[in-house]
């Protein structure tokens, strides 16, 4: 073996040398590709290789039409990716202009991003409009980057701020429908695995986890055209007359369907500055107040169903104010000698009490519960109001009285709604309802019809004859009721303040054939003295809100014209006449 070696020519040695040499950096390589490779691999895919988020987006909220009310837009939103960049590779120039583009004050700006320099990514300006983010390109900023964010939009604005409500910056429902229809509306957002670059761009969709979902659609009976009308006249009238509030519901009585919730004053969901806590208040839903002369159609009924009440009944209301128990009350004027149908006309108080010691209060609160006073609604609405009905068996000789005349009971605007609107047919209950896909509550039994009947002729003449006139509207049939009710002042002092009051008007129209029951609201009036009255406020409202409403749903006129005193009227000058189209077209 030595003699092997020794007889190796040095070309030999230098062949063994460079086939060993070849040997390792074949095995090296081998390593190289297919072992280290891999651990490489792996940690590369680890940087680039990311679960990501698939945004799903929030329920729109529609009105009965398809109208959109509530909506999530994808907006961009822009923040500081590297504090060290972007104060290191910018213009002191530059940051004062996007200050300016921002609406940011340059040294709190500055100050609060070093404060928060430690996190990856700052907000500096979120849901930004593409003329924004089109001015913010142009400044060539370095350290800067952004994400994708929803905004939730309200088209109508405040006129249905505090009905649809908003949502807070998580896009979860803060008040009203957006909160109380939270679980429908909520979407479920997907994760995905994706490649990104090293600037964090995608570059692969690699797999689907979790599929997206959006939030469901949800769709309310509302005409955003009705509602935008009753604001527009409810905080036209508020503002003029200075009071602290108002509302008004319009509701459909053939079917139950509330069209509109107007509530003044209100917020505009989409200017965070617009927002506060009284403007979030529906006041049509959430508020109790006291009916006054509103609740004496109800009074009539109940009297008419005992059977002890008739139209020759009369009643002495002279001298215009008389004592029950230790207390006066009083009418505006002495009425004199009233039957049922002057105390609603006239709005009597005295001519009230009076039928109401004809017959058993257990008759008349067994009405009021009839038509929904003292229970909610149930709406799905947060904090909605159920009024206030205490059992016949609470009430006192002094109860008795106030609940013939609209104290010692709460309803709602909304609840006072409903009551009418079983006025309007005649005894038959509809519950309103305002999600659309909801069956209509139709009760099947139908009582007080024969009493409702009378009762709903008879608000006829109250807007022809009596303290509703301001709420006639021409061309159509209107019946309803005024009232106005001292507020009360609690506290200590338990009495009512004479110098503060709430004007209502309920109607319905047409009345002959009913399709719409209006209830106009107003909350401390500041007006001159003895025009703070439901016939002086809230009448002249309805009368706006039902021409424009009636108008929209092309609801044609039902009064007949008279017409052969139209005809003697337009002959009786030839030589001066010249055809017109009348105002309110003719119904034969």
């Amino acid at each position: 073996m030595i003699s092997y070696f020794k007889n190796l020519k040095r070309s030999d040695y230098i062949l063994f040398l460079v086939i060993f040499v070849i040997s390792i950096i074949m095995i090296r390589s081998l390593d190289l590709l297919y072992i280290e490779t891999q651990v490489y691999k792996s940690e590369i895919e680890k940087r680039e290789i990311k679960s990501d988020i698939i945004q799903a987006t929030r329920g729109t909220i529609v009105d009965r039409n398809g109208s959109i009310l509530a909506e999530s837009m994808l907006t961009d939103t822009l923040g500081v990716k590297s504090t060290k960049i972007f104060f290191e590779e910018n213009t002191e120039e530059s940051l004062k202009k996007l200050c300016i583009i921002l609406n940011k004050k340059y040294s709190h700006f500055v100050r609060d991003l070093k404060n928060k320099e430690k996190k990856k990514f700052i907000y500096i300006g979120r849901h930004l409009l593409p003329s924004t983010v089109k001015k913010i390109s142009e400044l060539n900023l370095k350290g800067i980057g952004y994400e994708k964010e929803f905004l939730r939009f309200y088209p109508e604005g405040e006129s249905t701020g505090n009905l649809i409500g908003n949502t807070n910056k998580e896009h979860i429902g803060k008040i009203g429908y957006e909160a109380s229809f939270e679980k429908h509306l909520k979407e479920q957002n997907g994760e995905k695995i994706v490649r990104k670059d090293r600037n964090g761009k995608i570059v692969d969709h690699i797999s689907l986890i979790i599929a997206p979902k959006d939030g469901d659609e949800l769709k309310l009976t509302i005409d955003k055209r009705l509602q935008y009308v009753a604001y527009r006249e409810i905080k036209k009238q508020a503002e003029l007359v200075n009071a602290k509030s108002g509302s008004v519901v319009i509701l459909d009585t053939t079917n139950g369907d509330i069209l509109a919730l107007a509530s003044y004053p209100s917020f505009d969901p989409n200017d965070k500055n617009s927002y506060t806590t009284e403007k979030e208040r529906n006041r049509a839903i959430m508020d109790s107040i006291e009916p006054a002369s509103t609740i004496k159609p109800f009074l009539i009924a109940a009297a008419l169903h005992s059977g002890k009440l008739d139209l020759k009944d009369m009643f002495d209301t002279n001298p215009g104010y008389k004592k029950f128990g230790r207390k006066k009350y009083k009418d505006t004027k002495n009425n004199g000698i009233v039957n049922y149908e002057d105390v609603l006309i006239k709005s009597s108080n005295i001519g009230s009490i009076l039928i109401s010691q004809e017959f058993d209060k257990e008759i008349y609160h067994d009405l009021l519960e009839y038509v929904g006073f003292g229970e909610k609604i149930n709406i799905n609405f947060p904090s909605e109001s159920g009024g206030k009905l205490d059992h016949h068996s609470y009430w006192h000789a002094t109860d008795e009285i106030s609940h013939s005349i609209g104290y010692a009971l709460k309803v709602s605007p909304l609840q006072l709604a409903k009551a009418y609107s079983i006025i309007a047919n005649e005894g038959i209950v509809i519950n309103p309802r305002i999600i659309k896909k909801q069956s209509i509550r139709k009760d099947k039994k139908q009582k007080y019809e024969k009493s409702f009947s009378k009762v709903k002729y008879v608000l006829e003449k109250v807007v022809e004859e009596g303290s509703g006139k301001r709420a006639s509207v021409k061309g159509y049939s209107v019946g309803g009721k005024t009232g106005t009710a001292e507020k009360y002042m609690g506290g200590k002092q338990k009495k009512y303040n004479k110098k503060e009051h709430t004007s209502l008007f309920a109607g319905i129209i047409p009345i002959i054939e009913p399709k719409l029951v209006i209830v106009v609201v107003i909350d401390e009036p500041k007006t001159k003295p003895n025009e703070f009255f439901g016939g002086h406020i809230s009448a002249p409202v309805f009368r706006k809100v039902a021409a424009d409403s009636l108008r929209i749903l092309n609801i044609s006129p039902d009064k007949k014209m008279d017409y052969q005193k139209q005809v003697s009227t337009m002959f009786e000058n030839l030589d001066n006449y010249t055809l017109k189209t009348p105002e309110v077209p003719y119904v034969f």
